[in-house]
Order: structure tokens, then C-alpha cells, then sequence
């Protein structure tokens, strides 16, 4: 047995020794704890109108009130799970483990009270465990809490299985601590957490070793620690941010309650009508008047020790900048193992790669079992075989995406105008030594009038042209890709598609590569391709050197087909010394570092957090912070927006967006042009939106943010007994679509939350509730959705009543004509929002900040 570092004061835990084995130990727990007559005694002494038996947390209970002992075990338990499920976020669903469980009644609290969560119970004592099956399946509770027979130091559940572990008043009788910590973080995932609490070994001054020696012989503790030596002990078996929390007095409390009951039972109840042993109550009474003595003396410590299971994460070579130690909800542990990913150890959980480490089938299937996530550091997964990597269960994922799109488009954009203007291979030409020629130009090509082919049309080609057309508008942009855009998307872009490759090189000024390396995209630009353009024009590649023939490009720089090549990835890569692509002409290699900058490379290591945190279940991660933030943002620009439009009600009505298990929603008690994203709550302290929203979403788990206004026209439409009419083209949003809902009153009253449900069910797919002589509801999985929806609406009535006041005959759609229309509507790139937000947020989303 591993031995914790011994106490200040020189004890040993060898003296605390009774048994040489675990299972002589075990051997005398179960004589201890799980004999008919000690069931019964524990019933009789420490229960209290509840089958929770543990030591309680005091705080706000009065110690004279009936079933006081119970409701503070409760809180105790409460409290621990509460702690321990933070830690992970207060993910739901949450499967956690509950090692030496007893009876189980922590377990099937907890499980009550929270939907979502699933408890293991593990227990030595064939006895409290029949007890514990019984009431679980009384309470309904089976399928989500289990029961199993065995020892914590031996458990019988596969590596990673629970999100939690937990532990009331168990671990005091570990044979041995490092083995139970050892067990406890093999049966937990990586990222997840582990809280127990138990009587610990004291360190008061004057305490002697024949006292602490003679509790745990008398006790069955093996293992005797400290608060200190727990902590160090659960570092040593892996667990990281461990941390004591201090509740000595708690359990003073508990013994003073349990011995003031005991006493009471001996005076007041004869020894024939006693339930248990006069003899045993009686020694246990002067037990506990000794333990309230001893915890006062130091000879004992209780608490709650709590820690974090680490994700370890390997990286083939160092990172530009020091990997994060933490994040929010996880606790990270990373080294650089190099590049033979081979010999990982066992234990690791994610690797860290670079474009340069080649994972091929073969290497991918020597990785360890425990290995769940690769991240590269690249814009690509050409260098990992993807597929290999699925059916081993482990996740390959780019890291920095964002960050290197907006990098790589950057440089594109630079390296074209240096291309187009012949600016490259002007390097090293001599200055002249005397005088100024003027005459001397070069046949460079203006942005503005140039035709630029690009090759692949993904969020770095994307964003590229984007750049390119805020600088140069008048620009002619040629894309070609495995799928044409829509129509709307190209005059959006300003880009005209090119359904053949060799059409695009004859028409193009520069061709810029940007596409995957796939069986498909190898040698796209092949030799016909490049005999294809023109003698003028260059290519550009940011793309993976084996889309272009090398051969073929190496041919035509020679023949002066081309004019040049800007290559900043080769075929092969790193080009070998004396390759005839280093002697070519106006061949302009770079050493593949689009995104080889500082800032981009911190940006990708600080970018590993919401990444590990994603894949290994963390709630309440970066990504989750960014995602609030956003869904904050949008909220408060809907509100800005519908101020603006004059749409708004002084501080009445509200908009919503589903967070967590609830909403984010209006504030109350501001005029919608004051709204800013950190003013919007979780409940709007107005019944009336509460009901509104919450009918809604409950109605509709599909639905992401919901718009409740009184604007003019709508309300008017909603006072019409002809209801809604959609007439117009802006009606397809909403043909066949618009639910109704009866005017009852204010909505301020809980029971009319089934009504509104009802109604919204009524029309399935509805993105609209017409609240007769009300007001209406638009709502979609955004708030993009919601506000354009609710826009167009607004639009579609005022449409309405106009052609209502006009006394003209109104002309009504064809029924076929609208229902094809709707279809289109929702497309893609036609459904709301999806066009107009982001000018919305351009317009409105400084001020809401």
C-alpha cells in the first residue's frame, strides 16, 4: 500500500493498520455496517423521518425543529452535488457515480430532483443495496438509478464511464486512499469531477498517536489522513485543482444532535421497549460525547474535498505559446511528446498537431485507446486520414478556423495584387545607379480591372473575395467549385460562376487556388489547364501543392506560358534541394506560412479551449461564453432595430432567445432605443411575457427566439374577423403558417399557459400567433428568424389594411402560385434572416455593446 506523507507530528498510518489484506478489511466494514442490528440501530439513532442517514450541513436549520438531523443531511447532500455538477457546468444529461453509496438515498435525491441526471450506485453491503432496490423502484427511479454489489478500490465500471464521481461519509474505510483516488479517476471522463466528503485524521495540538490510533482500530480505519495528505495523496493519483473545504463544525453539530438524541431515547423509553441493544446504545452515547470533545481538540477534521480529472493533451512539438492550464470548466494538463505520436502515453486524451505530422491509417491505428480528439493547427486534414481516425472513435478538428480564414484571405489578397501587378518579379532587379527612366514600366494589371478565377469557393475564398471587392468593386471575380451557389449568393459575393476549370484559366488574370486536396482536386490544374491561360496571367496557390501538376507548371514557367507562380505550398513539401521548380523563372516559392505569424499562432493555441471543452462535455466553456455573447448581441439588436422603426411600445413587449433552461429576455422598465446586450435577464419579471414565451418554446423545443410586439398595422389585422390574408410575395413567409389565439384578458395568469400552447400546436410548422385584438408572435430558431419574420409580418398587414381602405376589388393569389412560393421562401439562402441580419447587426450592433 502507498503511503501519504505522515502528519507534522510524526504519526504513521501503519499504526492505524488492523488488517494485512483488503478483503479482511471489507470483511469487517460489512460487521460493521451491513448486520440486521446494525441496520437497525443506525435506522433507530440517526434517521430522522428520512432514509438520509449522512452528516449534515447546518446552515439556516434550527436544531430544535422535528426531522432536523434529516433535512440538514439533505442540504448536505444538495450541496455537494451542487458543487460537483458546476464543476462540470450543470450539464444535463450528467451520469455520475456514487461510490459506498449506503442505502442509496443520496442517489435517489439527487435523481429526483433533476431530470437528466443518472446515478451508479457502488456499495460493499449486500444488505443496504437490497434496501436501495427496493426504494428505487418505489420510486420510480429504475432505468436511471442502478445498484450494483463491490468495493470502491475495485470498481467494476469501464475506463471514462461517468461525467461525476461522489462519496458521503464512505472513504474513511478505504483499505487505501491512493488505490480508492486511483479508481475514483479511472471510471471518470477526462474534464470531469469528483467530490467527497468523510471524518478526517486531526493534526490538534496535544493529540496523541494512541488516541487517533485507537479511533481508527476501533472504527475500521486502515488509511488514516489528513485534510493535507487527502489533497496530496489525490494529486499523486492524477486528480488536479484539489481542494479542501473546511466543515468541521458542521459535523460537531451532528454529533451533539445525534448524542442529545440518544440520551433522549435511554430516559425516556424503558430498556424492554427499546428497539436496539440497551448496551450498544449506551456505548455509543459515551462515543459521541467523546467525538464532540475530540473534534473540539483537533483529533478530527471533516469536509468536502473536491477536484478536476485533467484533459491531457499531447502536442508533436512546442506550441508557439504556452497551452492554458484551465479553462472555465476544465482543468488541462499538456506536454510535448514529438513527433513519434506512436508512443503516446496511455493515458493521453487529445494531440495537438501541425500540418507537418502525417497521421496515415497505419500510425492512426497505433494511437492509445484513451485518445478522443486531434486538433491541427491548419486549414486543412489532408495530412490525417480522417476516416481512420472516425472509426477509432476519435474526432479530427481544425483549430483557429476563423482566425486563419481571415489570415490566409488577407495574404491572398496581398499576394494577388503583387501577381496582378507584376510586383514579384520585380524583386532584385537593380536600382538604377544614376539618373531616372521613366520610360521603364511593367505590364501590370489594375485590380479594378483585372479578372481573378478562384478555385474552390469555402469560407477562405469567401472571405477573400469580399476583401477583394471592398477594394476594388469593379472587379471581375470568376469562381469554380464542386457546387454551384445560388443565384442570390453569387450577386451577393459579386462573383459569376465558371462551370469548366479550363474555361476559367483561358478567361482569368490570375487563377487562385483555394480548394481542398481531394482524389478529386489532385492534379485539378493540369497540364491542359495551364496550356490554357494566357501568357499574361499567373496562378496563385493557397491550396495544397498536389492540386497543380508540379511538372506540368515546371514545363510552362520554362516555355514561358505563364507568366509566373506565387506557390506557397509545393508537391512535394518541403521542396528537395536542386527540384527544377527552384531554378524556374518568375517561380516565386514561400514556405508555406499564410498564417506563420505570432498573433495566429497564440490564436490557435487559445483557441484549443472551447475545443477540448466541446469534445470532452465541459458546460459552460469559452465557445459557450462567445454564444451568449452573440445570442446577447442579437437580442438587444432586435430591440434597437424595432425602436428604430418605430415599432416599439414605451417599455412593454419583449423579444426572447432560448439560453440554457430558460430565456434571454427584455428587460422591463426601458425604452427598447435604450436596450444594451448586458441588460437583458433570464426571467423578465413581467407574468405576462414569462407565460407568452414560455407557452411557446414549450410548445415548440425547435424554436430559438421568439418577438412579441403591438405594432400598428398587425394589431389591426388582429381585430379583423377575416384574420391574416397573405396577398403579397413577402406573404409566402407566412402561407399557411399563422396560428390564432383567442383574446382573453391580460396574460397574467399561469393556467393560460396550456391555452397558448394549444394554440401554437394547432398549426403545425407555424412561425406565427395572431392574438386576436392583441397583438401577434413571430418566432423562428433565431433571432435573426424571429425580427425579419416579424418585419415582413408588420409589412404584410400594413399591405392588408391599405388594400382594405382602397374599397377596391382585390386580386388574391393562385393557391398554387403561393404554395410554391412559400417552398422557396424557406431555401437556404432565402430563408429570414439570412440576407438581412447582418446589415441589421452592422447597423445597430456597436451600440448595443
Amino acid at each position: 500500500m502507498a503511503t501519504a506523507p505522515a502528519p507534522a507530528d510524526g504519526y504513521k498510518t501503519e499504526v492505524y493498520k488492523k488488517h494485512d489484506d483488503r478483503e479482511s478489511h471489507e470483511s469487517g466494514v460489512l460487521q460493521q455496517y451491513d448486520t440486521k442490528e446494525k441496520l437497525e440501530f443506525y435506522a433507530e439513532v440517526m434517521g430522522d423521518g428520512t432514509d438520509n442517514i449522512h452528516f449534515g450541513k447546518w446552515d439556516n436549520i434550527d436544531l430544535d425543529e422535528p426531522g432536523a438531523y434529516g433535512k440538514a443531511s439533505d442540504q448536505m447532500t444538495d450541496y455537494m452535488f451542487k458543487l460537483v455538477w458546476e464543476m462540470v457546468g450543470s450539464k444535463t444529461p450528467l451520469s455520475y457515480v456514487d461510490l459506498g453509496s449506503g442505502t442509496g438515498a443520496a442517489a435517489r435525491r439527487i435523481c429526483k430532483d433533476n431530470e437528466g441526471v443518472a446515478a451508479s450506485c457502488l456499495n460493499l453491503c449486500p444488505e443496504q443495496n437490497a434496501t436501495n432496490a427496493k426504494l428505487v423502484t418505489e420510486m420510480g427511479l429504475d432505468g436511471r438509478v442502478s445498484v450494483s454489489t463491490g468495493t470502491y478500490e475495485k470498481c467494476p465500471y469501464e475506463d471514462n464511464s461517468f461525467d461525476v464521481a461522489f462519496s458521503q461519509d464512505a472513504f474513511v474505510h478505504a483499505f487505501s486512499k491512493l488505490t480508492t483516488y486511483q479508481e475514483a479517476l479511472r471510471v471518470v471522463k477526462p474534464g470531469g469531477a469528483f467530490a467527497w466528503c468523510d471524518l478526517m485524521c486531526g493534526t490538534g495540538p496535544g493529540v496523541s498517536q494512541e488516541e487517533l490510533a485507537t479511533f481508527a482500530q476501533t472504527n475500521m480505519v486502515n488509511d488514516w489522513l489528513s485534510p493535507e495528505q487527502n489533497v496530496s495523496v489525490m494529486k499523486e493519483a492524477g486528480w488536479s485543482d484539489v481542494t479542501f473545504v473546511n466543515l468541521t463544525q458542521d459535523i460537531k453539530t451532528s454529533f451533539a444532535l445525534m448524542l442529545k438524541k440518544v440520551e433522549k431515547i435511554l430516559e425516556s423509553t424503558p430498556p424492554e421497549e427499546l428497539k436496539v441493544d440497551v448496551k450498544l446504545l449506551t456505548t455509543y452515547r459515551d462515543n459521541l460525547a467523546r467525538r464532540v470533545g475530540q473534534v473540539d481538540r483537533g483529533v478530527f477534521q471533516w469536509g468536502v474535498i473536491h477536484a478536476r480529472k485533467p484533459v491531457n493533451v499531447a502536442a508533436t512539438s512546442e506550441p508557439p505559446v504556452s497551452v492554458p492550464s484551465s479553462a472555465k470548466h476544465l482543468s488541462i494538463n499538456s506536454f510535448v511528446h514529438g513527433t513519434d505520436v506512436s508512443t503516446l502515453p496511455d493515458d493521453t486524451h487529445a494531440l495537438l498537431i501541425t500540418v507537418a505530422d502525417k497521421l496515415p491509417a497505419d500510425v492512426i491505428s497505433k494511437l492509445p485507446s484513451t485518445l478522443k480528439l486531434i486538433v491541427t493547427m491548419s486549414s486543412g486534414t489532408d495530412h490525417v486520414d480522417v476516416k481512420a481516425a472516425e472509426a477509432r472513435g476519435i474526432e479530427v478538428r481544425r483549430n483557429g478556423v476563423d482566425t486563419i480564414t481571415e489570415h490566409v484571405a488577407d495574404y491572398g489578397v496581398a499576394f494577388t495584387i503583387l501577381g496582378l501587378r507584376d510586383a514579384m518579379n520585380q524583386v532584385g532587379v537593380p536600382f538604377p545607379s544614376s539618373g531616372w527612366n521613366l520610360s521603364w514600366n511593367t505590364k501590370g494589371t489594375d485590380l479594378n480591372t483585372a479578372t481573378v478565377g478562384i478555385v474552390g469557393l469555402g469560407a477562405i475564398a469567401t472571405s477573400m473575395i469580399t476583401k477583394i471587392k471592398a477594394v476594388a468593386p469593379k472587379c471581375t471575380v470568376l469562381y469554380n467549385a464542386r457546387r454551384r451557389r445560388t443565384e442570390d449568393v453569387e450577386k451577393r459575393l459579386g462573383i459569376q460562376h465558371e462551370p469548366s476549370i479550363v474555361e476559367l484559366a483561358k478567361k482569368c488574370d490570375i487563377l487562385v487556388l483555394l480548394c481542398p486536396l481531394t482524389p478529386e482536386t489532385e492534379h485539378l490544374i493540369s497540364a491542359d489547364v495551364i496550356k490554357a491561360m494566357r501568357p499574361s496571367s499567373g496562378i496563385l496557390n493557397l491550396a495544397r501543392g498536389k492540386v497543380i501538376d508540379t511538372d506540368a507548371l515546371t514545363d510552362a514557367l520554362n516555355a514561358g506560358e505563364i507568366k509566373y507562380a506565387i506557390l506557397d505550398t509545393t508537391f512535394p513539401e518541403p521542396l528537395p534541394e536542386g527540384h527544377a521548380l527552384w531554378s524556374c523563372p518568375r517561380c516565386h516559392i514561400l514556405p508555406h506560412y499564410a498564417t506563420n505569424t505570432e498573433q495566429v499562432r497564440a490564436a490557435l493555441v487559445h483557441d484549443l479551449l472551447p475545443l477540448l471543452e466541446e469534445a470532452f462535455g465541459a458546460g459552460g466553456s469559452a465557445k459557450d461564453a462567445a454564444l451568449e455573447a452573440e445570442l446577447r448581441r442579437d437580442v438587444a439588436v432586435a430591440h434597437r432595430a424595432t425602436a428604430a422603426l418605430g415599432w416599439d411600445m414605451l417599455v412593454w413587449n419583449h423579444v426572447s432567445a432560448r439560453f440554457g433552461d430558460g430565456c434571454l429576455i427584455t428587460p422591463g422598465n426601458m425604452l427598447w432605443g435604450q436596450v444594451r446586450a448586458s441588460d437583458l435577464v433570464i426571467s423578465s419579471n413581467n407574468i405576462t411575457a414569462d407565460i407568452i414565451h414560455a407557452a411557446v418554446y414549450a410548445a415548440r423545443p425547435d424554436i430559438g427566439a421568439i418577438i412579441h410586439l403591438h405594432t400598428p398595422y398587425a394589431t389591426a389585422v388582429s381585430c379583423l374577423e377575416m384574420g391574416f390574408v397573405p396577398y403579397t410575395q413577402d406573404g409566402a413567409y407566412f402561407h399557411g403558417r399563422v396560428a390564432t389565439y383567442e383574446w382573453d384578458g391580460v396574460s397574467d395568469d399561469a393556467n393560460e399557459q396550456p391555452l397558448l400552447e394549444a394554440a401554437v400546436k394547432s398549426v403545425p410548422g407555424c412561425n406565427t400567433l395572431l392574438m386576436h385584438n392583441h397583438g401577434f408572435c413571430c418566432f423562428g430558431p433565431t433571432v435573426a428568424a424571429a425580427w425579419v419574420l416579424a418585419y415582413y409580418f408588420e409589412r404584410c398587414c400594413e399591405v392588408q389594411m391599405k388594400l382594405l381602405q382602397s374599397g377596391a376589388k382585390v386580386k388574391t393569389p393562385k393557391l398554387d402560385v403561393m404554395t410554391k412560393a412559400a417552398e422557396t421562401s424557406y431555401l437556404p439562402d432565402f430563408a429570414p434572416g439570412v440576407c438581412e441580419w447582418k446589415a441589421i447587426v452592422e447597423e445597430y450592433g456597436a451600440s448595443v455593446l
